[in-house]
């Protein structure tokens, strides 16, 4: 009986009684970096429909992150990734738990006392949430041979600062990359790089809000992205981003965009090209008003000299105060003495 239907049905083809599909939609990943203030949150839709969830924002964004992850069509979310315990990553996702399904948690596994983390972890428990701490290198979806992967590069629970307990993901679909840095500090960039044979990403989110923390110059000129994502608050306190960072991402090419500026973020693949957009719009442009009449000529003064700054430093934290992103080379006040990892950029 199955002979005959396959049969029948190779027949119904041949003389075009079944129509064959040519034009079916390509698969693509979608990779959010939601605008959730002074934290992260990121949202990677994957080729196959699964949704990854990494980081949630501080608690005051989970309404904004749950509305955003609705937007998106997102019902159910595979695995949920909690960095690490600072409330500016995890506080939002209590909201995403309570309002959304959630297949699978995974935590750095460092301990931490907030109120913020215990209902977060409890949230889990009670619904029974499969709970998972990831080993360094560890797959948590695809294969080496899969179009779509996501990677655990790095993990330590038992690091001495939360931040240097952060979960750092790698991801990608076919030839294009994303690498997640969290809070990683300088220190994890060395280990990354001293411990895998290629870490070059076409997109990497910046360490720590974009911080001189994180994102050495070493490390982008490795990573070599052609997209920079800073994730931070808009006026706040921490400086956040150090204006050297940027400097070091326009260093290798890369374009920068920022929440605080650009909002939410979406960077899209079909594996081979990406593009970018964001949900802000620019201003619209203000009406021209007629040109007033021009004013009689003014005599003509000889003007001031421009001062001269100044070139000559002691040390980089004096430099700082008159270049705040320090100088490259070539910059009349560029010293070697003070480009001690020789990349061209003394007192980044």
């Amino acid at each position: 009986m199955k002979r005959l239907f396959l049969y029948l049905l190779a027949i119904a083809l041949v003389v075009g009684l079944v129509p064959v599909s040519t034009d079916a939609a390509p698969k693509e990943m979608k990779v959010h970096f939601i605008n959730v203030g002074q934290g992260d949150s990121i949202l990677i839709q994957a080729p196959d429909g699964k949704n990854i969830l990494v980081d949630g924002g501080p608690k005051s964004a989970g309404k904004h992150v749950v509305d955003f992850l609705k937007s998106k069509g997102v019902k159910k979310i595979d695995y949920v990734v909690a960095t690490h315990p600072d409330a500016d990553h995890i506080g939002g996702l209590i909201e995403v738990l309570n309002k959304l399904t959630v297949t699978n948690f995974v935590n750095s596994g460092r301990e931490h006392t907030t109120q913020t983390y215990f209902e977060l972890l409890t949230l889990v428990d009670n619904k029974n949430i499969n709970y998972v701490e990831p080993e360094k290198a560890e797959i948590l979806l695809g294969d080496f041979t899969s179009d779509f992967y996501l990677q655990v590069l790095y993990v330590d629970p038992l690091a001495k600062d939360s931040n240097d307990a952060s979960i750092v993901i790698r991801t990608g679909y076919k030839k294009v990359d994303f690498m997640l840095m969290a809070d990683a500090s300088v220190e994890i960039e060395n280990y990354l790089m001293d411990s895998y044979d290629n870490i070059t990403a076409d997109v990497l989110k910046m360490g720590h809000h974009g911080s001189n923390t994180s994102s050495s110059a070493r490390f982008i000129s490795n990573v070599k992205p052609s997209i920079g994502i800073l994730s931070y608050g808009r006026n706040n306190s921490y400086g956040h981003p150090h204006a050297a960072i940027e400097a070091r991402l326009k260093k290798v090419g890369a374009k920068t965009y920022k929440t605080a500026v650009d909002c939410d973020i979406t960077v899209t693949t079909d594996g081979v090209k990406k593009s970018v957009s964001n949900s802000c719009t620019k201003p619209a442009a203000k009406p021209v008003s007629p040109k007033p009449a021009k004013p009689a000529p003014k005599p003509v003064t000889k003007p001031s000299p421009a001062p001269v700054l100044q070139t000559n430093f002691k040390n980089c934290t004096e430099l700082r105060k008159v270049y705040p992103g320090g100088v490259e080379i070539g910059h009349p006040a560029y010293q070697s003495k003070m480009d001690r990892d020789k990349d061209g950029w003394a007192c980044e």
